[in-house]
């Protein structure tokens, strides 16, 4: 049953990537693979775990509908160095904890955080 398992969740993967940004209804994907509701739940759970597709609620026609969508991971990895973020004024800031949207403190009305981001503006044009 494992190889079959795994043939079935290739092919699941591969017609929901085919469908792009629009997704496949979880409905048709149980209809095209032809297997029981279970099986087909199995074999969605497993691509979920193994982070190559995710499950949505979208509304169409006024209506609610699982679509399924493929994770696009074309093996690109994205790096942040430490040295470009450990200049926000945030990490070094002494009112951190009282900072926050709608506090009196706030990233809207931060004096060090707005000059911070208008020089890297500048620099990133």
């Amino acid at each position: 049953m494992e190889t079959s398992t795994s043939s079935y969740e290739e092919l699941a993967y591969q017609k929901i990537k085919e469908t792009g940004d629009n997704g496949l209804p979880q409905k048709d994907l149980i209809k095209e693979l032809g297997l029981s509701t279970k099986e087909a739940s199995l074999i969605i759970k497993k691509l979920i775990e193994k982070k190559k597709i995710i499950k949505r609620s979208v509304k169409e026609n006024g209506k609610s509908i699982i679509k399924l969508f493929a994770i696009d991971d074309d093996g690109i990895d994205i790096y942040v160095s430490l040295s470009s973020v450990i200049e926000i004024p945030c990490y070094t800031c002494k009112n951190l904890k009282k900072c926050g949207n709608g506090s009196y403190i706030s990233p809207a009305t931060c004096p060090q955080l707005s000059k911070y981001l208008l020089s890297n503006a500048k620099l990133a044009s």
